[in-house]
């Protein structure tokens, strides 16, 4: 396929099932500014199955004959597969930074891949660069990815154009506030919208009846956000929305409050000024199971409880938060060097599509 002429084309491979993240969104914006002569496929990367093989093929052809590839997870061809020597791939990966281990870091864990399945899956190679946001998730990524960390570049992720975009940010408001009035009314009257939002457990059941159990503030609204896989009992009625019709973004525009225990969610809300509450309920066990990538008690930029009573009062009782140091540490690529947020807009999206080197005129014949 490699003998194929190479086209001006942008292949974006993703693992999102259901609809093109944000992240995603926002790139191919920036491609057609920048190079409106360069057409864009968007192709959902499936798990490996009999049903995935001829789909390989369309995913190989792609790759062979586009002038540049983003990713935003472990993508087969991508990794396994010798590619055309110019060709420039780029990890985004799909969240800001880490607090659980990933990749490399979690191989032999019981949620993690299996060390000799990573080593003949070649997970995570060829990549020519992987946006990272700060220095501490740089050093993460490294490890989890298993490369060298002159691969690792500080070009932050399209998301947090998003999220630093007041307008963008306001529509979204709107628009959630159009499907859930009582949101808008609760806030009138003082209360607070207060978002659940744990990390995905493979075959545990997560306690979302628990904390709606503790929800007792008739002012206030409990929106819960389960993982689109996740099975676990949810709670009906009251106070209580299960938020699945909108994404984790489109929530922080109407976030007062997040209680989450190990998720990345944590740097999209610090960069929002949304206070966090963490209630690592399993940490023990999480631990044995997949472990944690930071020094959690030293670096979650929060107050951590330990039940689900504590976890709801201290949501509607906390104060604003100042993530400063949290910020000049694990999002310094994207904000001033004290934490503070840039006044200027981030143009991450632009950047990523930049360091792809997407050529302004391909030669004419067999690719090399």
């Amino acid at each position: 396929m490699k003998l194929l002429p190479a086209q001006r084309k942008v292949v974006l491979i993703t693992r999102e099932p259901r609809q093109i993240s944000v992240d995603f969104a926002l790139l191919k914006d920036a491609i057609r500014r920048r190079h409106p002569d360069h057409r864009i496929v968007v192709i959902k990367h499936k798990k490996l199955s009999p049903s995935y093989i001829p789909k390989a093929f369309r995913e190989m052809f792609h790759l062979a004959t586009c002038a540049g590839c983003l990713v935003d997870g472990y993508i087969i061809p991508v990794s396994i597969l010798n590619h055309r020597q110019d060709l420039r791939i780029g990890q985004i990966w799909h969240a800001l930074g880490a607090i659980k281990k990933f990749g490399h870091l979690a191989s032999g864990t019981r949620e993690g891949p299996h060390p000799r399945v990573a080593a003949t899956m070649r997970m995570h190679q060829n990549y020519t660069f992987v946006c990272a946001s700060g220095e501490v998730p740089a050093s993460i990524y490294t490890a989890a990815f298993g490369i060298p960390a002159e691969k690792v570049w500080p070009l932050g992720m399209p998301r947090i154009d998003y999220l630093l975009d007041e307008e963008k940010m306001a529509a979204r408001r709107a628009k959630v506030l159009r499907r859930y009035p009582q949101l808008a009314q609760a806030r009138e009257a003082g209360g607070r919208t207060v978002l659940y939002i744990p990390t995905f457990r493979r075959g545990k059941q997560i306690p979302y009846t628990q904390v709606a159990a503790a929800f007792s503030d008739e002012s206030s609204t409990l929106v819960l956000l389960p993982h689109p896989i996740d099975k676990s009992p949810l709670p009906e009625g009251g106070r209580t929305i299960i938020g699945t019709d909108f994404g984790v973004l489109d929530w922080l525009a109407v976030a007062d409050v997040v209680i989450t225990d190990y998720s990345a969610v944590t740097y999209e809300a610090a960069l929002r000024d949304i206070p966090l509450v963490f209630w690592p309920y399993d940490m023990d066990e999480y631990i044995e199971a997949r472990g944690l990538a930071v020094d959690y008690e030293a670096e979650v930029p929060g107050p951590i409880v330990s039940s689900a009573t504590e976890a709801v009062e201290t949501a509607l009782s906390i104060g604003t938060p100042d993530y400063r140091d949290f910020r000049s540490k694990h999002l310094n690529f994207v904000t001033n060097d004290d934490g503070s947020l840039p006044e200027s807009p981030t143009q991450c999206a632009d950047r990523i599509v930049e360091a792809l080197q997407l050529p302004s005129q391909l030669p004419s014949g067999p690719a090399q």
